[in-house]
């Protein structure tokens, strides 16, 4: 699997649920949206004031999964990764983040540079794409495309 289909896949699924280290030292999840490939990396964004900005500055490490369920159950694919997260100051990034998402647009009104609007990309990314045709513990069913593991 190259890096672009990772991020054709994540277009796809449209909302993933990343998993911190809260501040707390406990598990949060929350969901999230993968926005854009931009030098072979996949970039998010996030606010500076959210707990989850802090809890990623003291802890880069992440989880992210992310699954679209299909109107036939068994055609359900889903993604599983994990990664270190690395904040960067990219005008160009933001640029294009805000191009993609309206909502974006909206909450940094159209400012690449608004002081609260962060972005970061993924690194040591290592993860799978699974479907139920192959869970653990049960018999595998023929006809299912096997996982495919990625590391990036």
């Amino acid at each position: 699997m190259e890096i672009k289909e990772l991020a054709e896949y994540l277009d796809k699924v449209g909302l993933q649920y990343m998993a911190t280290i809260g501040l707390d030292s406990k598990p949060k999840v929350r969901p999230v949206q993968y926005m854009v490939l931009y030098d072979e990396k996949l970039w998010f964004c996030t606010n500076s004031q959210k707990d989850m900005y802090r809890e990623l500055s003291a802890n880069p490490y992440v989880d992210i999964c992310g699954s679209k369920l299909m109107e036939n159950e068994i055609d359900t694919a889903w993604i599983r990764m994990s990664a270190r997260v690395v904040f960067e100051e990219n005008r160009t990034v933001k640029q294009m983040i805000m191009e993609k998402s309206s909502i974006v647009h909206e909450l940094y009104e159209n400012n690449a540079d608004h002081p609260l609007f962060k972005v970061f990309y993924l690194s040591e990314i290592k993860g799978s794409l699974n479907n139920l045709g192959h869970v653990k513990g049960l018999e595998e069913k023929s006809g299912f495309a096997k996982p495919v593991q990625f590391e990036f």
